[in-house]
């Protein structure tokens, strides 16, 4: 079985993701995660979110 990689956070990112709904940011997180990780990434950038936001627009991440 394969180790899982922890994902670590560019700061910038991070603060974004915490502006979004109190409910929503462990799943909005979780999916970044997921995505970093199947492109073989172990961190997640402000592009990461960028792109993310627009999958869930309807939330915060300015």
């Amino acid at each position: 079985m394969a180790e899982k990689q922890e994902i670590t956070w560019d700061p910038e990112a991070d603060r974004r993701i915490k502006r979004s709904p109190f409910l929503m940011r462990r799943f909005i997180r979780k999916r970044i995660e997921d995505r970093v990780a199947s492109r073989g990434r172990t961190h997640v950038t402000n592009a990461d979110v960028d792109e993310s936001a627009g999958m869930y627009r309807q939330y915060r991440f300015k």
